[in-house]
């Protein structure tokens, strides 16, 4: 893994705004697990010239240097849908093909970057609820082997979240809202997908 997550030009212009790089998707799923409160953006990308084939009701077959891309956030007032968000860590998932490798990063007060982190950490985060209610927790960074709590079947960790139910929901891109299995498809990273097969 690189020591920083800048390093993999996931994302473009400030790295905290997390715009993707050309051919980095974001997506968001129907039924997300809890994680101490946070918010999450999701991205994936998959190398030059590969997709995951269609299959109703299981994880997507994705193919071999997949790589996807989770950002825990908070935001400072939940009533508020401009207010600022302070991301906490980023953990990237990589498809080495007999199972995924998890690598997690830290960022900085600032903002500016995230760090290459084996060993976990908790930080307090405090924010304002939607009802006007100022919560807090001690928000828990796994370490590397307690990803494998969630992500591990058998004796191989995979991903969880991302089948066809979870992802069949409209998503606000830059050009416009549409379906996320519809723009998968589009950009190639779905294979096998029409709009009658869910």
């Amino acid at each position: 893994p690189y020591e920083k997550l800048s390093q993999y030009s996931f994302f473009t212009g400030k790295l905290a705004e997390l715009t993707p790089n050309e051919r980095v998707l974001p997506y968001d799923l129907n039924s997300p697990l809890f994680s101490d409160y946070a918010h999450k953006a999701r991205f994936v990308w998959m190398p030059e010239g590969t997709s995951a084939p269609y299959r109703p009701g299981e994880v997507l077959d994705f193919p071999v240097g997949t790589v996807r891309i989770k950002n825990f956030y908070f935001k400072a007032d939940e009533q508020d849908a401009l207010s600022e968000k302070r991301i906490i860590e980023t953990r990237v998932l990589v498809n080495r093909g007999e199972e995924w490798e998890a690598f997690g990063y830290l960022w900085n007060e600032e903002q500016t970057e995230a760090v290459y982190e084996v060993i976990g950490d908790i930080q307090e985060v405090s924010w304002v609820d939607q009802t006007g209610v100022v919560r807090a927790t001690n928000y828990i960074v796994p370490n590397k082997n307690q990803c494998k709590n969630c992500h591990l079947t058998g004796k191989k960790q995979i991903p969880i979240g991302p089948k066809i139910r979870n992802l069949n929901k409209t998503f606000r891109y830059p050009e416009g809202e549409r379906n996320q299995l519809e723009k998968w498809a589009a950009e190639g990273y779905l294979s096998g997908y029409t709009l009658d097969a869910v």
